[in-house]
C-alpha cells in the first residue's frame, strides 16, 4: 500500500512537472504538498496580476485536475489546500453568511 502510494506520487509529481512550462507561461505556478488517500494536495498561486485572482487560480486549479485525473485515473480528486474551501476565506465555516449581490436590472434603476 506505501509502495502505491508513493508511485502515485511520483506519477502526479512527474505530471506536474511535464505541464509545469506551460502553466509558467500562462501566469500559472502549481506545487505539490503531497498525496493522501489517492487525493493530490496543491499550492496553486498566479504570478501575474488580474482582476479577479480567486476565481481564476480556481480555474487553474480545475483545468490541472482534469489533466492529472485524465493520466492518472486512480487519483480520487485534487484540492487546492490554499484555495477555498481549505483557506480561511471560511466557506467551509458553519457561521459563513453568502452576500446577496445586485442584480444588473436592480443597478439599473439607481441610473
Amino acid at each position: 500500500m506505501l509502495a502505491r502510494m508513493a508511485d502515485l506520487k511520483e506519477r502526479v509529481a512527474a505530471k506536474l512537472a511535464e505541464m509545469r512550462p506551460f502553466l509558467e507561461r500562462s501566469g500559472g505556478q502549481v506545487d505539490l504538498v503531497e498525496v493522501e488517500d489517492g487525493i493530490a494536495k496543491l499550492r496553486v498561486a498566479l504570478t501575474r496580476p488580474g482582476p479577479s485572482r480567486l476565481v481564476a487560480s480556481l480555474q487553474l486549479k480545475s483545468g490541472v485536475e482534469r489533466a492529472l485525473r485524465s493520466d492518472i485515473p486512480e487519483l480520487r480528486g485534487v484540492e487546492a489546500v490554499n484555495l477555498p474551501p481549505y483557506s480561511e476565506l471560511g466557506w467551509d465555516q458553519p457561521d459563513f453568511r453568502p452576500t446577496e449581490l445586485p442584480l444588473p436590472s436592480d443597478l439599473d434603476g439607481d441610473r
